[in-house]
């Protein structure tokens, strides 16, 4: 009796263990003209260097993937378009310290400087800081995705969605499903807000 109850008590144990869940987080910014009755219809709007790009057309499959479940329909003979949606993204090395009194997160691009432990909040830093020789780095990386909605007709702009996370893996191909979903996480997010926001993700691999 004991040896079946420790194997129950074992099988509960893994199979909680299974089905735990990570998260995902990701810093999303939302501007739109977004009204509540607009027909979700779309076509996806390829940049002229996306065109015969790999890379993209496996981000674009996920991105119509992303759109169905979030209510969208793409366009054919019987549904014509209503907006177009484009699709952008981008990956910045960075450097993050680790054992300094004000670590901080450098994009080499824009110079910008996000401080962390006590010191919070974006600063300008005009050149890239010169750190002592024993100073303990580690490598991070920014992921950037971009998504925009535009009126077929008009070519207004609908929406613009930019969303970005820190990581450790420089692979965006890692985490674009999961950029996507931030993006498109309770759409429209509230015209102008900036919030960090995180998902749910359940895992099955026990260890």
């Amino acid at each position: 009796m004991i040896h079946i109850a420790r194997s129950v008590l074992i099988s509960g144990v893994v199979f909680l263990l299974s089905a735990c869940a990570s998260t995902f987080s990701g810093q999303v910014s939302s501007f739109h003209e977004w009204q509540p009755q607009m027909a979700k219809i779309y076509v996806v709007e390829r940049a002229p260097d996306q065109e015969n790009n790999p890379e993209y057309k496996v981000y674009e499959e996920q991105l119509r993937k992303q759109l169905g479940l979030s209510g969208f329909q793409e366009a054919d003979a019987q549904h014509p378009a209503v907006m177009k949606v484009s699709m952008a993204y981008a990956s910045n090395f960075a450097e993050l310290q680790v054992n300094s009194m004000h670590p901080a997160l450098y994009d080499p691009i824009w110079r910008l400087h996000f401080r962390r432990g006590l010191y919070y909040g974006p600063y300008w830093y005009p050149y890239p800081s010169l750190y002592p020789s024993d100073l303990s780095v580690k490598r991070s990386y920014l992921h950037q995705l971009e998504l925009r909605f535009s009126d077929v007709q008009s070519n207004k702009r609908l929406a613009d969605i930019k969303v970005s996370t820190e990581q450790l893996n420089p692979a965006i191909s890692l985490f674009m499903p999961d950029l996507l979903a931030l993006a498109m996480q309770d759409f429209p997010q509230p015209n102008g807000s900036t919030k960090v926001i995180e998902l749910q993700k359940a895992t099955k691999e026990v260890k």
